[in-house]
């Protein structure tokens, strides 16, 4: 079997596990959960990145594993050496030039994803989040309303301004895909839209101390009409 016909026989079975491997991804959803329009375009994100690793992967794995099965030695060889290697210019110069090209492509990506997930400033509604140790309280500056958990309405973007109380904590939605650190003497900000009603949580995503694993509270999405349900209960003046 001459060269050639190993470097055909190579690049048809690279293009193959790679043709494979970019459908099986496009057709998953890598987050387990998504629930608002930034968690989209992080899972768009990873999908793209994932899409992209594929063929670099089988382009190390494939001649890998077909040299290695191809021109291994018999039984009787032990000591011969194989013939030396010596550089191919072209192929330096195009594996230099195809990835840089693919990093600044990638890099653009990701900037015009961060830059949706950031969006502007404008919000249809403000919530102040506050870390202490070990816990969450949600105050709605416009509504005069505190709660330990997060209440938010479904298709409504929300600004949320996140201050902690004593050390760095971080507040975590898994199902929104947003993350944003709490600083101590210092105001952070995220937005999400919620696009999907249900039950989800809010964590510490930084560690904070011995109770950091039980700095946990609820997030919940409901339709319009339901936030402003509980917008008026909360309003209601304790019973004595």
């Amino acid at each position: 079997m001459t060269a050639r016909r190993d470097l055909v026989i190579a690049v048809a079975i690279w293009a193959v596990l790679s043709a494979v491997g970019v459908v099986v991804v496009l057709g998953a959803q890598i987050l387990p959960v998504i629930a608002s329009r930034e968690a989209e375009v992080v899972n768009g994100a990873f999908v793209v990145l994932t899409v992209a690793s594929v063929p670099i992967l089988m382009l190390v794995v494939v001649p890998i594993v077909y040299s290695a099965v191809r021109f291994r030695a018999g039984g009787d060889d032990e000591e011969t050496d194989g013939p030396p290697i010596h550089g191919h210019r072209a192929f330096e110069a195009g594996w230099v030039v195809v990835s840089f090209v693919l990093v600044v492509a990638l890099a653009a990506f990701g900037t015009i994803g961060l830059l949706e997930i950031r969006g502007g400033p404008d919000a249809d509604l403000e919530v102040r989040a506050e870390a202490t140790q070990w816990a969450w309280e949600f105050e709605y500056p416009d509504l005069g309303v505190h709660s330990k958990e997060l209440v938010l309405p479904v298709d409504r973007r929300v600004r949320i301004s996140i201050v902690s109380d004593d050390v760095l904590h971080s507040f975590y939605v898994p199902a929104f895909g947003i993350k944003q650190d709490a600083v101590p003497g210092r105001v952070t900000y995220l937005h999400v839209t919620p696009t999907v009603t249900g039950e989800y949580g809010v964590q510490c995503a930084e560690l904070c101390g011995l109770g950091h694993t039980k700095m946990a509270t609820g997030a919940t999405v409901v339709e319009l009409s339901g936030f402003e349900a509980w917008v008026a209960e909360q309003q209601q003046p304790p019973q004595p």
